[in-house]
């Protein structure tokens, strides 16, 4: 095989690798945003139900703040048995 014969399948094997390349660069490139979508939308659903358990947590504790106080303002906190009170630190 003369030198041109192998520079021309040089050439060939080079441009083969080259698309071979590009296309494992596109599969690379949309595997990563697919995984970047994914990523996103588990934060955004994340940060909601949070959002959404904090809430409750919230009105739930203003309901015991509001039980609490008509409790003591009645005068009658002390009949309540302990497993009804809220659990002080």
């Amino acid at each position: 095989m003369g030198l041109k014969e192998e520079l021309s399948e040089m050439r060939k094997t080079m441009e083969a690798l080259t698309a071979e390349l590009h296309e494992t660069n596109l599969a690379i490139r949309e595997s990563l945003k697919l995984t970047s979508d994914s990523i996103k939308e588990m934060s955004d659903t994340f940060s909601k139900t949070l959002g959404d358990t904090l809430k409750v947590m919230r009105d739930m504790r203003v309901q015991v703040d509001i039980r609490d106080s008509v409790l003591k303002s009645l005068g009658i906190e002390g009949l309540i048995p302990d497993m009804f009170k809220k659990k002080s630190k």
